[in-house]
């Protein structure tokens, strides 16, 4: 349970880490409207902006567009492609040692009614989470309650619904459930301590509720938020680009 509520000091620097991730949004949106801009070169422009404001990559850009981005992490991370089609770009800035982790979504060109319903969806996922956390609310509760929306929908969650953030990219709390109803002894033991997780003051976390059809495409919405007395404080400031 180390570091999982943050001090003073650590959420002033998580809140510095976000503002330098921010500063690049406007970045991917004008890059997303040159003509050939590729995968690559938006990930190298990031990286330039963080570096002139004395930070780091949190973790590798991820820049991915079309069939690419069907991956929840594609391999390669970049490539020389000219972006297309539903995208999202995955990034963080690392300041003084505090990671933070977004993810922004885009659309450059057209895309066809499936991609723009599963757009839709994971927007909505969003929503009912940000408006669902409370202080004392199990983690696994939430990411329970927007499972069973995307479900409903027809799609599932690949992933976690969220992490903490802190000294490392991954920090609990994890906001997750067991994908498969039979654990090992091992994980049994895990889930048994994250199950007993429930939100509280000071913690720093992601939500990305994500849809990924194999083979075809994928759309991902990440913020970072602190949760205070008085709610949720978000921290970044991701958002659906179109160019």
């Amino acid at each position: 349970m180390k570091r999982i509520i943050k001090t003073r000091k650590e959420i002033i620097l998580l809140k510095k880490s976000a503002q330098i991730t921010n500063s690049c949004i406007p970045l991917i949106e004008k890059s997303l409207s040159e003509k050939n801009i590729t995968e690559k070169e938006i990930a190298r422009r990031i990286r330039e902006k963080i570096k002139k404001q004395n930070g780091t990559l949190a973790f590798r850009t991820i820049v991915a567009s079309g069939k690419r981005s069907s991956m929840i992490h594609s391999k390669p991370t970049v490539t020389d492609e000219v972006i297309s089609g539903l995208g999202y770009v995955d990034f963080g800035a690392c300041y003084k040692r505090y990671r933070t982790d977004i993810t922004v979504p885009f659309i450059k060109g057209k895309i066809n009614k499936k991609e723009m319903k599963a757009v839709k969806t994971v927007f909505k996922a969003y929503e009912i989470a940000i408006s669902s956390i409370k202080i004392g609310m199990p983690c696994w509760k939430l990411y329970q309650k927007v499972d069973k929306y995307m479900r409903k929908n027809g799609y599932k969650m690949m992933h976690s619904l969220g992490h903490g953030l802190g000294l490392r990219i991954h920090e609990l709390p994890f906001i997750t459930m067991p994908r498969k109803k039979k654990l090992n002894r091992k994980k049994k033991k895990i889930w048994e301590k994250l199950k007993r997780i429930k939100f509280e003051e000071n913690m720093i976390f992601t939500i990305e509720p994500a849809i990924y059809i194999e083979n075809s495409f994928g759309c991902r919405f990440e913020n970072d938020v602190l949760l205070t007395k008085k709610g949720l404080e978000i921290l970044t400031k991701s958002k659906l680009i179109r160019s």
